[in-house]
Formats: structure tokens, C-alpha cells, sequence
């Protein structure tokens, strides 16, 4: 075996054809919107017989006169493979004391147990403790198996539908009724999805900051999703689930004037049984709600226009699976169940596109009523999907005498930043 440097070429070739698990953050079109937000990419690798056998992409810190490298989701190897994951590790270990690192960092895509929809521990597919210990031989320092988000880590915990010899219609069977009754009320209502194209992130923008500004999530720079719908090129997924009113007033106007006519036919019977006397009760309530539905429609185009944005997405897609990063919608319009519209329409995508897995990603890990994200967990789990714990992160300090100096610098600066403070105080 032999550790080097990859050409992107070599790099591409691998990361599109491995069947190993693998993370968009570690595809070939992240070098470009890591190099702009300033840090330098190493491609580090291992081959055999010349063929590419293991990965990664790392971004270079700038970092106290030298570099901290950080291996987002990375490496992408065959971490069963006892051999590869020790090579790969001592080799990175001499490539990096030649290269002005002051410490690593690693939070490989690397499943540690597996869960149903429940939380119940699949006992069936054991625990990945060895690569964590063998990490720990390596010299690693582990994190620990934390819940929650954090700062300064990728989440831990994320939440995956299979969908392995399934099909639209067994996993739609698999989801909770509420999920069921969303998704037939969007397509009731019309709700349609078209792609964005990059040069329309603003039409996502727009709705992310209504569920930022209405969830209090954790604020992101327009830039930061600009660069990425840029940089990722056909990697990067923007679903917009949108609804036209003048089709949905046509086709709501057509139901109405059926329902009518069903009415009136029954009416016109001389002989009314019980029976028939509850379904045109029943056939009245509808019409009632079909003429408010229509007066609040005709209202509603009259004050907010033709076309309603209702949900849109950014997803990720590399040749392992469809992941799920981020989302907005409007509450205004939450009747029409744009997001349900969007995540079907994208499970669907799966299915049409050969992918496996539809990952939600990330979970908190703590699965209470109390937990911060419990909500969007019951979202997800009516989906029916499972929960995968991933084995966290691990750091290496590789410069430990510049480390401590560092770190010592770290801690005068931020007693000198607290002084400084207390005497603004006074």
C-alpha cells in the first residue's frame, strides 16, 4: 500500500465509484467552496495495485502560524478493514509532521449503532466499539458519544429512510397516518415541485429566514448557502414546492360544481331514506367548505399573487445517497402542506435516480418529550425513519511543544479579554 497525495482527478474517480459509505462534504466539488471560504484542500489517499483504496479531503486551518487539518466526514475507507484503517492513520501521522500541522481532526461517516424508528437498539447489527478503541490505539483522542448539537461538531445522530427493494407506494404504506393525510392533502390541493436553479437560491433564502426568524434556529449566511449552490454544482438539489392558485380555484370551482350536481340528483329523488337524507347532509358540509375554500383562495390571490411559494429545500447527492441539509417554509400557507410535497416529491426522486437511502440527517440524540429538537424527530420518525448513530469525533495534537504554546496564548488572551471587560464595567 502506499499513502499519497491524489490528483482530483484521482480523487473524483474514487469518491463517484466507492461503494463504500461516503458524505457530500467529502465529493471533489467541495474543494472549491472550501478554497473559497480561504483554507487550502489536501487530497490524501492510500492505493494498491495503483488503484485507489481509501480518501479524504482535508481543509488546512490557518492556525497559530501553522494549520490545523480537518477531515470532514472523512476519511472514506473500508474502516472494517483493520489493516487499511492503521495504515492510513500512521501514514497521515508522518505526512502531517511534515507539513506544518499543529493537530487533526476527524469525524468519519462511520455507522456506531443503528436504531428503528422507536429508538430500540438493533441488537442484530452490533456496535462498531472496535474501530472506536483501535482509533483510541492510533493515538486519537475521542470525543466522546455526545447528544445534542454543538458549535464546533457535525451532528452525531441522524434519521434515514431505506429503501432498498421498496417502492413509492410500500414506503408511503409505512408512514404514520398524519403523514399519509398531508401528503394526499398537497396533491388535493394541487401543490406542485420544480428544481431551482442556482441563480434562484433567493427563492429559498427567502423562506429560510421565515422558519429561521420563526424556530429561532441557528442563523447562516446568505453567502453560505450562495457558495454552495454554486460550487456544487448538479450536486447540490433545490426542490421549491409551490402552488398556482388560479389551477387550484379551477380545479377546487370544478369539485364544487360535481358536488352540486350530485346533490341536486339526490334532492330530486321523491322517496328519501335515512340513509340518503345523511349523505346529502354530509354532500352539504362539502359544499359549504368548497365555497369558503374558494372565497379564501379568490381573497388570498387578490392580496399574495398567482403563485404561492411554499416550501423549499437544499439537498445533497453524491453515489451513496439523497442527504437532506436544510429547509424553509410558510407558515401563512401551511395549509397547503408544502414541505410534506417536498420530501415526497424527493423520496420519489430517490426511487427515479437509483439511490437507497434518504437521509433527513441530523437528530439531537436526545429523544424526549424535553429534547430541544423533538418535533422535528416525530416529523422524521413518521416517515419511518430509522435512527443511525454515528462514532463521533477524534482529534491528534501532531505539534504538541507549538500545542501548549498555543494553548497557553488561548488562555492569557482570554483572561486579558475578561480584565478587559470587568475595567469596561467600572
Amino acid at each position: 500500500m502506499q499513502f499519497t497525495e491524489l490528483t482530483v482527478k484521482e480523487y473524483s474517480n474514487f469518491m463517484s465509484t466507492t461503494p463504500l459509505m461516503s458524505h457530500y462534504f467529502q465529493v471533489k466539488e467541495n474543494i472549491k467552496n472550501r478554497e473559497g471560504e480561504g483554507y487550502p484542500v489536501v487530497l490524501l489517499g492510500v492505493k494498491q495495485d495503483n488503484q485507489v483504496i481509501a480518501a479524504s479531503l482535508f481543509s488546512k486551518i490557518p492556525t497559530f502560524g501553522s494549520y490545523m487539518y480537518y477531515s470532514n466526514r472523512g476519511p472514506v475507507l473500508d474502516f472494517h478493514n483493520k489493516e487499511v484503517v492503521t495504515f492510513y492513520f500512521k501514514s497521515l501521522d508522518q505526512y502531517l509532521k511534515r507539513n506544518q500541522c499543529l493537530s487533526v481532526k476527524v469525524d468519519p461517516y462511520w455507522i456506531y449503532k443503528t436504531y428503528d424508528r422507536d429508538v430500540i437498539y438493533k441488537q442484530e447489527n452490533g456496535t462498531n466499539e472496535e474501530i472506536v478503541e483501535l482509533m483510541k490505539a492510533l493515538g486519537y483522542h475521542h470525543t466522546g458519544y455526545t447528544v445534542g448539537y454543538r458549535p464546533d461538531s457535525q451532528v452525531r445522530w441522524m434519521s434515514v429512510m431505506y429503501l432498498d427493494d421498496e417502492t413509492p407506494n410500500s414506503v408511503m404504506k409505512q408512514f404514520d397516518s398524519q403523514r399519509k393525510r398531508n401528503i394526499k392533502k398537497a396533491q388535493k390541493y394541487g401543490v406542485k415541485v420544480r428544481l431551482l436553479s442556482p441563480d434562484e437560491v433567493d427563492i429559498f433564502l427567502d423562506l429560510y429566514k421565515k422558519t429561521e426568524e420563526r424556530t429561532g434556529m441557528i442563523s447562516r449566511d446568505d453567502d453560505y448557502f450562495r457558495n454552495f449552490a454554486i460550487n456544487y454544482s448538479n450536486k447540490v438539489i433545490m426542490p421549491l414546492a409551490y402552488i398556482d392558485l388560479d389551477e387550484y380555484i379551477e380545479a377546487a370551482s370544478e369539485e364544487l360544481s360535481s358536488t352540486e350536481s350530485k346533490r341536486d340528483q339526490m334532492m330530486a329523488q321523491e322517496n328519501k331514506s335515512d340513509k340518503l337524507i345523511k349523505k346529502i347532509s354530509e354532500l352539504d358540509k362539502q359544499i359549504d367548505q368548497l365555497q369558503q375554500n374558494l372565497l379564501d383562495t379568490t381573497e388570498l390571490k387578490k392580496t399574495d399573487g398567482q403563485i404561492l411559494n411554499l416550501a423549499a429545500g437544499i439537498f445533497f447527492s453524491n453515489n451513496f445517497e439523497i442527504n437532506y441539509f436544510s429547509g424553509g417554509s410558510s407558515k401563512t400557507y401551511s395549509q397547503f402542506m408544502g414541505p410534506y410535497a417536498m420530501h415526497w416529491y424527493m423520496i420519489n426522486y430517490c426511487f427515479e435516480h437509483g439511490y437507497n437511502r434518504y437521509n433527513f440527517y441530523g437528530v439531537s440524540g436526545d429523544f424526549t418529550e424535553n429534547g430541544e429538537d423533538y418535533g422535528v424527530y416525530r416529523f422524521k420518525r413518521g416517515f419511518n425513519a430509522q435512527i443511525e448513530e454515528l462514532v463521533g469525533d477524534f482529534t491528534k495534537t501532531i505539534n504538541k511543544p507549538k500545542q501548549r504554546l498555543y494553548q497557553t496564548a488561548g488562555k492569557f488572551g482570554r483572561v486579558t479579554k475578561k480584565i478587559s471587560k470587568q475595567i469596561l464595567r467600572k
